[in-house]
């Protein structure tokens, strides 16, 4: 207890006064380089004190509190590696990039400003360009040296402490994130830029020319991408809990859903321009400007969806990793259906409008934008639905899991509840205008308002008879017989009465491994037997001369014991039924005996077969407990 607040003493004074004394002494350069040139400032004196006063102060208990630390981090492993001093080195690394990456970028906007426009902008302190870039440079000059040593620090010590790996991950995806966004806006900008180029529309480099703040975007965005996305991908082969990282998953779901959604609407925007062309209308804004964001975007989401297959690949999928897959499924479900409902409506009223008045431009761009978001919204919804539907639909476990996940069953009920409220709403007012009718009122016009209220009603019934087939689907699989991934099936007997068996079930039940045992018993027969889930024996085990009878009462599992003989009373143990052996029976014999397995295997209850006559004769058990037989 007592360790754990000097920690939290140490590390706070130190993060405190480490952080004072920079921006002191960035303070410091910039007022004696920087602002002391301009005439008029009456408070430099004073700025000039106070920024000495802080650095004087603040060294000497930094370098206090910080060698304190590291002598107790180089005697003692634990004080190293504790959260509090991790959480200490990631905040200072923050705490240190983050302004050291915003000035970068302003000093290379400013650059490149003077470079291709040959001046700078106005600024608000009415620098001189040499000031602006001192003062951009002098923060970076004292920052750079800092967090230098700030990730020599992480780099040698905080690879080891395991409970930081959350916080390693949020570094790494969060800026790699930052990255990756600077590079995108950056590039479309700069294509878009490029595109202007040709055709009518040339495009001059002036005063406001997006090149100088778009190419030191990218030179600032695509290193800080590259930096923390390349220790990520190093990190996730040397580590299985970076493949079952949630935070990775979501990264990349993230990345993908943004950069389709953005190019969705990219191409929305195309198609409403394409069909206003169409439609006889004056073309809006500049086809240019989506071409270039598809482009960038596609790039970006055909590199991040192979890298999440390699991901799915490489290890399997853990719950939580499923939960945002779905959770990104659905998302991308949910705004692509409301898109094509929105685009269907407005369609439909765009339809019945156009009867009571002329089609005027005001109805055809809205017939254009409506369409365009139908067309575009279709494509958003099936590919992601199609893909949850397959998913629910696999066998086994795999698909239980994705019947009853909760993301999807709030999506079924959002629509669900969506229609019903459209429907209710529809029919509330189909009701009203008829009585309205009936009693003489005249309020509204019932040509136009009537159509709307019976073509959304009917929208609604539909997204409800659909969304409602869905969810009973998913019941009827849930309550049909689930086999699992794996069976451990042990068969006891000689190879005339193995050899048939073991070829029958491994065309029934491909899942299952099944291992025969015969002979005297051994250690390793003891252990197939005491790791089976199923026994399949002949009735009685006294004819087998291994002295099976200890080993198969002791297992737990369920025994399947076929045979053609006289019927044995076990009491609650169960029954054998009596047959003839022969030949000609033997494909009933193996079709009745392959039946028991599926039952265990699904988890069905099971029952007394009573065969009278010739064939397999087979004890079964209650599903209630697994009891011995023998």
């Amino acid at each position: 207890m007592m360790t754990g607040i000097r920690r939290w003493y140490i590390y706070l004074v130190t993060l405190v006064s480490l952080q004072a004394l920079t921006w002191g002494l960035i303070n410091l350069l910039q007022n004696l380089l920087v602002f002391s040139r301009r005439a008029g400032i009456a408070s430099e004196t004073d700025s000039l004190s106070w920024q000495i006063a802080i650095i004087i102060v603040t060294l000497p208990v930094f370098l206090v509190h910080w060698l304190w630390a590291q002598r107790l981090a180089g005697r003692d492993r634990a004080e190293q590696t504790s959260w509090v001093r991790g959480l200490y080195l990631h905040g200072t690394t923050i705490s240190f990039l983050i302004p050291a990456l915003n000035y970068s970028y302003d000093l290379l906007r400013l650059l490149f400003q003077l470079l291709i426009q040959g001046k700078s902008s106005p600024n608000y302190l009415q620098l001189t360009p040499g000031g602006e870039v001192l003062s951009y440079l002098l923060p970076i000059l004292v920052l750079a040296p800092l967090l230098f040593y700030q990730y020599r620090l992480v780099a040698a010590e905080l690879p080891t402490a395991v409970f930081l790996t959350t916080t390693r991950r949020w570094h790494h995806f969060g800026f790699a994130a930052g990255g990756v966004t600077m590079t995108a806006i950056g590039a479309i900008v700069l294509l878009q830029w490029l595109l202007k180029q040709f055709g009518a529309q040339t495009a001059v480099i002036n005063t406001t020319s997006p090149l100088p703040a778009e190419l030191a975007r990218l030179v600032v965005g695509i290193p800080l991408w590259l930096f923390f996305w390349r220790q990520a991908q190093t990190l996730f082969p040397q580590s299985p809990a970076e493949a079952h990282s949630t935070l990775r998953k979501f990264y990349l779901y993230l990345i993908i859903f943004v950069v389709a959604l953005t190019a969705v609407a990219a191409a929305t925007g195309i198609l409403a321009g394409i069909l206003r062309s169409l439609l006889g209308l004056d073309p809006q804004g500049d086809i240019r400007d989506p071409i270039a964001m598809i482009v960038v975007t596609a790039a970006l989401w055909f590199y991040h969806a192979k890298i999440l297959q390699q991901d799915i690949q490489a290890s399997q999928e853990q719950p939580k990793q499923a939960t945002i897959r779905r959770l990104y499924w659905y998302l991308v479900a949910t705004i692509g259906l409301a898109a094509v409902l929105v685009g269907l409506g407005g369609n439909i009223s765009v339809l019945i409008r156009s009867f009571s008045t002329a089609f005027v431009t005001q109805l055809r761009e809205q017939l254009a934008w409506f369409t365009a978001a139908l067309v575009a919204g279709l494509s958003v919804w099936l590919l992601p639905w199609r893909q949850a539907q397959l998913a629910a639909a696999r066998p086994g476990e795999i698909g239980q899991d994705e019947r009853e996940d909760i993301v999807r069953k709030i999506y079924l009920y959002f629509y669900i509840f969506v229609a019903t409220m459209t429907a209710l709403g529809s029919a509330i007012y189909i009701v009203y205008r008829l009585v309205g009718l009936v009693l003489g009122s005249n309020s509204g016009s019932l040509s136009n308002d009537l159509p709307h209220a019976i073509a959304y009603g009917l929208i609604a019934v539909a997204v409800w008879l659909y969304h409602g087939a869905v969810l009973r689907q998913d019941s009827r699989l849930l309550e049909a017989p689930t086999l699992p991934d794996a069976l451990r099936v042990a068969l006891i007997g000689g190879e005339s009465f193995a050899q048939p068996l073991l070829i029958a079930l491994r065309q029934a039940f491909p899942f299952a491994t099944l291992q025969t045992v015969s002979g005297n018993e051994t250690p390793q027969s003891e252990v197939v037997l005491a790791e089976a889930e199923l026994i399949i024996a002949p009735w009685p085990l006294a004819d087998e001369d291994g002295g099976w009878e200890t080993a198969v009462s002791h297992s737990p599992a369920p025994k399947l014991l076929p045979h053609a003989a006289k019927r044995v009373g076990m009491g609650r143990r169960g029954a054998v039924e009596p047959g003839q052996h022969h030949q000609r029976d033997r494909p009933d014999r193996l079709s009745n005996c392959c039946r028991q397995p599926h039952q265990t295997a699904a988890h069905q209850p099971r029952h007394h077969h009573q065969h009278r006559g010739r064939g397999f004769g087979s004890v079964h058990l209650d599903d209630d407990s697994h009891q011995r037989l023998l």
